[in-house]
């Protein structure tokens, strides 16, 4: 299955990632698709990534040294542009050339906010940062982050409540579709929002990514469940 079924991006042109627990894995192969289907592809973010090594597919540009974003962005290729800013990171395009960005690619695809490399995260007032023009959010979990304490496994756990007043809870279930929520609030509407549970390598996690999906559906949610160790991704829709 494609990964853009499976997250009912089908027809979305801007696609913004946020949440936890393998956002960068997903941002890449989602552009890889799109780049196989022959679509001009431009990847950023609207707060930090790690800079990309360049492949024969994938490049990346400095924005500064990019006067016109259609120049960039090619049939089959990969464009990555952001301005350098520090241990490997960059920082993405200017607030002001974004509109003219999102025009130039057939998908458009970025990163809207951090989690320091932990599996699930809430969001503090300043993030998500979703640009205006954005079709469809999706909120990233890692599903690896299932019964362990929330202190350990949580990037700003102290902003739950339930998890402020108990460090050591262990994560279930209710917690993801509690967590996904609180991301969907957090990116705003008029945004398209649907959730991709990742780390999902178990036949344990799969019967846990399904109760989440089943208790999401109701609030309207629809979920992906997948997993990139493997060579080939595993993509099922729930």
């Amino acid at each position: 299955m494609r990964l853009s079924d499976a997250l009912h991006l089908t027809g979305a042109q801007s696609v913004a990632l946020c949440g936890a627990g393998g956002k960068t894995t997903l941002l890449y192969a989602l552009a890889e698709e799109a780049r196989r289907d022959g679509r001009r592809v431009l990847v950023t973010t609207s707060t930090h990534i790690l800079q990309p090594e360049e492949t024969g597919v994938l490049h990346f540009f400095h924005e500064e040294q990019v006067d016109d974003f259609s120049s960039i962005c090619l049939p089959g290729q990969i464009a990555v542009v952001g301005t350098p800013c520090g241990q490997k990171k960059i920082t993405g395009i200017a607030p002001m050339n974004v509109d003219a960005a999102m025009q130039a690619a057939d998908v458009f695809l970025y990163e809207a906010d951090g989690s320091k490399r932990l599996p699930v995260k809430c969001h503090n007032a300043t993030e998500p940062v979703v640009w205006f023009g954005t079709d469809t959010v999706v909120g990233v979990l890692g599903l690896s982050a299932l019964g362990k304490p929330a202190q350990d496994i949580c990037h700003r756990w102290q902003l739950d409540p339930l998890f402020a007043a108990l460090p050591d809870k262990m994560l279930d279930t209710d917690d993801f579709v509690r967590l996904a929520l609180e991301c969907r609030q957090a990116a705003g509407y008029p945004h398209n929002f649907t959730v991709c549970l990742n780390q999902c390598d178990t036949d344990g996690l799969r019967d846990a990514a399904r109760e989440i999906a089943s208790q999401l559906a109701i609030h309207g949610i629809s979920c992906a469940a997948t997993c990139f160790a493997g060579a080939q991704p595993e993509i099922t829709a729930l």
